[in-house]
């Protein structure tokens, strides 16, 4: 059996938190002033920041998948060096990975 993720807990003790969620991920694929691609580059440099390898990951390759190319991605990371230094660079290169 495998364990409950951190959206499905939520869901279980908390109906609140758990459409707060959900509305954030509405407004991530929502075309507004920044394109959905953009705001999951902006979210993948705040998981490196926070060194969530995980979400980096996710996040980069959701990017990927709505349109961001891999040169783009790099981009991103390369800023994230500049404002935010090695560790977080490293933790959001998770985000050019495929799976």
């Amino acid at each position: 059996m495998s364990e409950k993720t951190w959206s499905e807990l939520l869901a279980e003790h908390s109906d609140e938190l758990a459409q707060l969620s959900r509305s954030d991920g509405e407004f991530l694929e929502a075309e507004t002033a920044l394109p959905p691609w953009v705001k999951h580059l902006m979210a993948m440099q705040i998981d490196a920041l926070f060194n969530h390898p995980a979400g980096a990951r996710w996040y980069g390759r959701r990017a990927r998948e709505l349109g961001a190319s891999e040169a783009q991605v790099v981009e991103a990371i390369k800023l994230l060096r500049i404002f935010a230094g090695r560790p977080a660079m490293v933790t959001a290169a998770e985000g050019l990975r495929d799976g």
